[in-house]
């Protein structure tokens, strides 16, 4: 077999190009959400708990690390203020805060304060460096380390190297990361005590208008078991009431579950790769992730949920905070692209500097597998 190179791969129309234009296509969108209102429309079907009453509501949002470069150092700290401060309550729905795998014990102790001071309730997921020096790589899936800097390897795009890089690592990713296992956490903790369960990422915020819009659209359909809501990032001086909220298909939307949905997140999609836009993908949400080829070394059974096209889209948006990088710049719309890499980027910073931490006997195998080495001053970011 002969392998080009990706830049001039670029000038074939692939079937997997031929894949994306078609899922992005009005024409495509359109088809779903015709599809999506038939489904929601022949089963209107809801446990009488749920008529009748205003629903209980929990509000989570899930906290980890600061991930150098992707995060300014302290920035998860400053967004929680920033949240407990600014974001009103006028539906008196429960907020819950889990705190995933915060390596620092003085950032989890500050935050846990913080929130206890709020009223507000908190679960920690600790992080325990005994079993973070357990984990291994597994270069071994794809092969062992000489296929990362193999021909067959380098003619990829550079989005599958990312992939297959990040999936060999993807047990301590898991584990330190764990943002799938935080996310489902979080579920459990809500459906048992609210009809409703909204799992949001750490830095979101909900306006006052959007809170409305949300109650709304909870009340007005108690038969649709899951509500898409979008989010928007925050520009840096904007004001919070001013911000544009109206929805937006660009960025990946957050995700309400009425206490019986079926579905959860799947945990074995990690950090980086899929770990939201599965779940996505299974309930038929219209996106970019509808093109995306399954992962060759991950086969799946069934990707179709029994609730697919079992969701309603929200009318407003939730709100992003900053990273602190670059004074908000990262978070522009056309900087897509470099928060993409800065992501990468800060997974693998961030598992080199737990390695160094945690004197991880496989450490050097990280090098063979990101295919660069990584600044050794990230281990200050931390701790």
């Amino acid at each position: 077999m002969v392998w080009l190179p990706y830049r001039l791969t670029k000038l074939l129309p692939t079937r997997s190009r031929l894949r994306k234009a078609w899922f992005a296509s009005f024409v495509f969108r359109g088809q779903r959400e015709l599809r999506r209102r038939w489904i929601v429309a022949s089963q209107r079907s809801v446990d009488s708990t749920f008529l009748g009453r205003l629903p209980t509501v929990t509000l989570c949002r899930i906290i980890g690390n600061d991930l150098f470069p992707r995060h300014q150092r302290g920035q998860a700290l400053a967004n929680l203020r920033t949240i407990l401060e600014a974001e009103s309550n006028p539906f008196g729905w429960s907020k819950l805060f889990v705190l995933n795998r915060i390596v620092d014990p003085s950032v989890v102790e500050q935050a846990v304060e913080l929130i206890l001071e709020a009223g507000h309730s908190v679960e920690v997921i600790p992080f325990e460096a005994e079993t973070y020096q357990s984990l291994r790589y597994r270069p071994d899936a794809f092969g062992g380390n000489a296929y990362f800097s193999s021909q067959q390897f380098l003619s990829k795009d550079p989005f599958c190297q990312d992939r297959e890089r990040i999936w060999a690592c993807g047990e301590k990713i898991r584990y330190l990361m764990n943002i799938n296992g935080a996310r489902n956490r979080a579920l459990a903790l809500g459906r048992m005590s609210s009809d409703w369960t909204m799992v949001l990422d750490g830095s979101c915020i909900v306006p006052d208008r959007v809170f409305q819009a949300l109650q709304q659209e909870i009340t007005s359909t108690p038969y649709v078991p899951y509500l898409i809501i979008p989010m928007r990032r925050l520009p840096a001086g904007v004001d919070l009431a001013a911000a544009d909220v109206t929805p937006i298909t660009k960025e990946e939307p957050q995700i309400a579950f009425r206490s019986d949905a079926l579905e959860q997140f799947d945990e074995a999609y990690l950090y980086g790769v899929r770990d939201k836009t599965s779940l996505l993908n299974r309930l038929g949400v219209p996106g970019p992730w509808c093109a995306w080829a399954p992962l060759a070394w991950h086969p799946e059974e069934a990707t179709r949920s029994p609730d697919r096209h079992r969701y309603k889209f929200a009318s407003e948006s939730v709100l992003r905070l900053t990273s602190g990088v670059a004074n908000g710049s990262l978070e522009l719309p056309s900087a897509q692209m470099k928060r993409y890499r800065s992501r990468v980027t800060a997974i693998f910073s961030t598992l080199q500097a737990m390695d160094q931490q945690c004197s991880a006997p496989d450490a050097t195998d990280l090098v063979a597998i990101a295919g660069f080495f990584v600044d050794p001053s990230v281990e200050d970011t931390l701790s």
